[in-house]
């Protein structure tokens, strides 16, 4: 009976040693720090404390997890105090991804010092890279906090959530895919078809950033407004922050739950600025750049099933289906007629820096988008706004499902994310 109590504490005791070593090993051994991170060519302040994450997936993924802990806060000398607003932005990385931060950043400083000066600005990293390095560094007008995906393809490239040399096929059959025994076999979407790691991973990092923002980030901790959500392919209008507080006022008057600032227009319109709408959320109009409370973000873990387990892999239109089959109201959203949200051509034939490949032409592109702006100059900054129309409360679900959703891991990965 004593030795078998003795091997209990014994055993007891080497689990708690170990784990402390683990600890140890995570947090404070800077050796292995310093394998992790990429040298750059050259020296800032930024690099002596923190770096991109670089060399095997595995070393690059607990990178990643340590960077994530210490949340360390660029600029956090220069600016003090409360964070006034939240601005949170999905940057995927990679060849152009740089240049589109930077208009991006360009189109948040014009908001002027006086705003810019109390805006926490998270930037959410698929794929690290050092033009996406330099364009943060260049951020001098506000706090900044830079975070990584976890589960980006890039710490992930031939696993699950990556792609998986033993998963299906995009268009194997089903039957073809049980005799030949790939992993995900079972699983095909609404259509027939198995996953594609390239486009699930945007719902992933979607719902992933929401989470992080407002349970894990310590500088949002005790924060009451609203986080704007936009993503690395825009460009805001210079009364983008003016905006928001005029709507942030009449959203209380009109009960709603989201703020955007995108919205598709008739090209034969142009809308009075200070014109806004009330109506159900609709995917392709309200997602360019959509502000939320904390409040609505825990209505929404509350639909977690029915967001990670709908056949869609597009973010927006689960958010739709998630308004129209589980919420108790239907998402009501304050929009503006005259967008305050530019988004960049999504191809490079286009003759302008495209969104997902290399931004060759950006001089182009920031061209186009300061013409835009100047076209719209006396127009802007209303002093009230006119709600031009109220749509009743309906139930608005998609007509169809856009499937790439249908393998059971991803609803698991989706659903793991309001865990961690």
């Amino acid at each position: 009976m004593r030795l078998t109590l003795h091997k209990k504490k014994i055993a007891t005791l080497v689990f708690v040693l170990g784990m402390a070593l683990c600890v140890w090993l995570l947090f404070f051994h800077t050796n292995d720090d310093s394998d992790a991170v990429l040298k750059l060519p050259y020296s800032t302040s930024w690099q002596n404390t923190y770096g991109l994450p670089d060399g095997s997936p595995e070393v690059m993924r607990l990178a990643s997890y340590r960077m994530n802990l210490r949340q360390l806060v660029l600029n956090k000398e220069h600016f003090r105090g409360q964070s006034h607003l939240v601005v949170v932005v999905q940057v995927r990385g990679g060849p152009g991804s740089g240049s589109r931060l930077r208009l991006l950043a360009e189109s948040l400083r014009a908001a002027g010092p006086g705003a810019t000066s109390r805006l926490l600005l998270v930037l959410s990293i698929e794929k690290p890279c050092v033009e996406v390095y330099e364009a943060i560094t260049s951020i001098d007008f506000c706090r900044v906090i830079p975070i990584f995906y976890p589960y980006s393809l890039s710490f992930y490239p031939n696993e699950f959530p990556g792609a998986d040399p033993a998963d299906c096929f995009r268009d194997l059959p089903k039957e073809s895919a049980k005799l030949k025994g790939c992993n995900n076999a079972e699983f095909p979407d609404s259509y027939g078809h198995y996953r594609e790691a390239a486009f699930t991973v945007d719902k992933h990092h979607w719902l992933w950033k929401l989470h992080y923002t407002w349970e894990k980030l310590q500088e949002v901790s005790g924060y009451s407004g609203y986080a704007l959500f936009l993503d690395e392919g825009t460009y805001l209008l210079p009364d983008w922050l003016h905006m928001l507080r005029l709507m942030q006022k009449q959203c209380q008057e009109e009960g709603c739950h989201l703020l955007s600032l995108g919205g598709t227009t008739n090209s034969e319109l142009s809308p009075n600025p200070p014109d806004v709408e009330v109506s159900t959320w609709v995917a392709p109009k309200h997602r360019s750049a959509i502000a939320m409370s904390r409040e609505l973000y825990y209505k929404l873990m509350g639909c977690l099933a029915e967001f990670c387990t709908y056949d869609d892999y597009n973010w927006d239109w689960s958010l739709q289906h998630v308004s129209a089959s589980c919420l108790a109201h239907p998402l009501r959203v304050l929009s503006t007629l005259l967008p305050r949200v530019l988004t960049l051509p999504a191809k490079e034939e286009d003759g302008v820096c495209g969104r997902t490949g290399p931004c060759e032409s950006s001089e182009g592109a920031s061209e186009l988008l300061r013409v835009r702006v100047r076209e719209l100059s006396g127009r802007l900054f209303p002093k009230t706004l006119a709600v031009t129309s109220r749509q009743q409360d309906v139930r608005n679900p998609p007509q169809r499902n856009n499937g790439g959703w249908g393998d059971i891991r991803d609803h698991v990965l989706c659903q793991s994310h309001a865990r961690l």
